[in-house]
């Protein structure tokens, strides 16, 4: 049953989900667990498979949908998901796993910063993020600076997403973190697109911004990113472990930087010959 529902995310296809998740209802604890287990499993499968270019929009998208579907089957009339009893919804206690009942109702403005048009990477993340319950602000490609501050001010989001492919976006991030922070904006930050790495995320855009900042490297990683930033049993542990994780960045950063450079004359003596 796990295998099929993961396949069924992975292909887009949803003929059989809604028995393997009456089967599913059966063996699991509650609903999120279902969620958490084989589904999210799926999900992370395809963010791999994506990653490694074994995968393309259109089918990243068929998934979304089927993960829609699977969340809708999994939910009363009443929009809550179905459980055994309250107490079922991790079995451990342990509230550290993702939970969309944590998200239902969280607001995500996502934004594709100013300078840069590529918008595939962003609608990825709105379709995956509002599959799983968020509710979705999208401003956009070409979104200056200040029109983020003004309606992150207007529309109080839970989490903030930047997105960019091309080099100048990392620069504009550097200044779109900034200008949130001068206006008193501390909200979770979220870093992704093409150009952008944990590397630039921790040198030069954590730095400038009081609140949490974390390069997430695919779509399928920030529904889960954003469920352990806003659960209260898992903020402090994850964002304690982020900084500890950037400084660790920073300073390996440094101490490269301290490593003096060759010669001309030695690098000239270490040329390879093409022609032997």
């Amino acid at each position: 049953m796990e295998q099929r529902l993961q396949q069924a995310l992975i292909k887009g296809t949803s003929e059989t989900l809604e028995a393997d998740l009456a089967e599913a209802l059966i063996q699991y604890p509650s609903a999120v667990a279902i969620i958490e287990g084989p589904l999210m499993a799926g999900m992370q499968e395809v963010g791999r498979l994506f990653g490694e270019g074994r995968m393309f929009l259109p089918q990243v998208v068929k998934t979304a949908r089927t993960m829609k579907q699977a969340v809708e089957i999994l939910t009363m009339d009443n929009g809550q998901l179905i459980m055994d009893n309250e107490n079922s919804i991790f079995p451990d206690g342990n509230n550290s796993q993702f939970s969309i009942l944590n998200s239902q109702l969280k607001k995500v403005l996502l934004a594709t910063v100013k300078g840069d048009v590529h918008d595939i990477g962003k609608n990825i993340v709105s379709v995956v993020m509002g599959c799983n319950g968020y509710d979705i602000i999208d401003m956009g490609v070409m979104v200056p600076a200040e029109d983020i501050v003004q309606k992150v001010l207007e529309c109080r989001p839970d989490i903030i997403g930047l997105s960019g492919l091309i080099t100048p976006s990392l620069a504009e991030m550097v200044n779109v973190a900034t200008a949130l922070r001068e206006a008193g904006i501390s909200v979770p930050l979220l870093i992704g697109g093409a150009t952008t790495s944990a590397m630039h995320t921790a040198l030069k855009i954590a730095p400038v911004y009081e609140g949490p900042v974390v390069y997430v490297k695919d779509a399928s990683q920030n529904s889960g990113v954003a469920a352990a930033l806003l659960n209260e049993n898992t903020r402090d542990a994850y964002v304690a472990r982020l900084r500890e994780d950037q400084e660790a960045l920073r300073q390996e950063f440094a101490q490269k930087g301290q490593k003096p450079l060759m010669s001309l004359e030695e690098a000239r003596a270490k040329k390879i010959d093409l022609f032997q």
